[in-house]
């Protein structure tokens, strides 16, 4: 058997959760001597570091994204030529794209999530992106999603048969925390983490808006925002229009080793996005012993189960509660760093790679 990962999110992405899913998975199939080879003419992705050189092909330049219609180009010709070299049994396509499904080779796509149909600001971007999911995922042989909540999304808005979908959940890589480390006095105690993008159905807003409201947690805690958009984008204006002291929330990017530390030490994870295919960061904070309050929107509490701290989407006052029955009782913490020690053990990449594989052999 030999499989194909086409250049779609890796030319468009340094870093990010898909580019991960992708290189963990083909680490886990490599382990089973399946053969599989990365086809990435020109990418600037620093995951793809983490496989061995012989599986990939193609070269790592920067280039601003300005240039990423034109690196497209040239990564769509010269992969058609190396696919004849190759001569795949299947194409695993990373990312939905204008370019033309290869017909003569099988076709997979993972499909992600329904963020752009459930956006209800219309507009031709979104349009063109809806367009172009429906063509891509029509034309592939079979398609996988991270959690029953997509697969359901996708059957619902997409009308495809439930026998061309299968799930295969995602995972993290992040080791988990042993005892030792956990033992350990944590060094921002007073510190809630927010992880990510921060527009749209991210929510940031309602974050923002329960702080407004607990004179409690302006009080005793600040936020520490890592990463997404930069603060000039979205998200410091909101925190300047509610008139929170300018260090409430802070501002701030690094790299995931940063972000594992930030994990293990800060007092809870808070995560208010009103949809989500999967949520890596669940996963993520719950390996590092970090204390997970979430929203219930999307498959959130399909990976969190039914032991973590949920509020709805949108809901200030019931994200204030939530925030501050977790952060002022030492036995709520204990309670969900056991729980989520446990918890994160039901998804790892191996089981992420055995019902991929499952999905290849289905197809052939």
């Amino acid at each position: 058997m030999k499989i194909v990962y086409d250049h779609e999110i890796f030319y468009q992405q340094i870093y990010g959760g898909i580019s991960s899913y992708f290189t963990n998975l083909g680490l886990e199939l490599l382990k089973q001597d399946i053969n599989i080879n990365f086809v990435c003419p020109i990418h600037k992705n620093k995951n793809l570091g983490l496989l061995p050189k012989k599986n990939i092909i193609g070269k790592k330049l920067i280039y601003p994204s300005k240039l990423n219609k034109f690196i497209n180009f040239i990564n769509s010709y010269l992969s058609n030529q190396y696919y004849q070299k190759i001569n795949p049994n299947i194409i695993h396509k990373t990312y939905f794209s204008d370019n033309k499904t290869n017909l003569k080779y099988k076709n997979v796509i993972t499909f992600y999530d329904v963020t752009h149909e459930l956006n209800k600001n219309s507009n031709k971007t979104n349009e063109k992106i809806m367009s172009m999911k429906m063509k891509n995922i029509k034309s592939v042989d079979h398609v996988i999603c991270p959690s029953n909540k997509v697969k359901f999304d996708l059957m619902n808005y997409y009308n495809i048969k439930e026998n061309k979908i299968s799930v295969t959940y995602f995972s993290s890589d992040y080791k988990k925390i042993s005892k030792t480390e956990l033992s350990k006095k944590k060094k921002y105690i007073n510190y809630l983490l927010y992880v990510g993008n921060r527009s749209g159905y991210k929510n940031f807003n309602s974050l923002v808006s329960a702080f407004v409201k607990s004179e409690k947690l302006k009080k005793d805690f600040k936020v520490l925002v890592f990463g997404g958009e930069k603060p000039s984008i979205y998200g410091k204006e909101l925190v300047e229009n509610a008139k929170l002291p300018a260090d409430t929330f802070k501002f701030i990017s690094g790299t995931n080793e940063d972000l594992k530390f930030l994990y293990k030490n800060v007092r809870a994870l808070i995560y208010t996005s009103s949809y989500e295919g999967f949520g890596i960061p669940l996963v993520e904070a719950m390996r590092s012993g970090c204390p997970v309050i979430t929203s219930n929107g999307g498959a959130l509490k399909e990976v969190g189960g039914e032991g973590l701290s949920y509020f709805k989407p949108n809901n200030d006052s019931e994200i204030k509660e939530k925030i501050e029955e977790m952060v002022y009782s030492e036995e709520n913490i204990k309670k969900a760093i056991s729980y989520g020690l446990s918890r994160c053990d039901f998804f790892s990449w191996a089981n992420c790679a055995n019902k991929t594989l499952e999905v290849y052999k289905k197809i052939l």
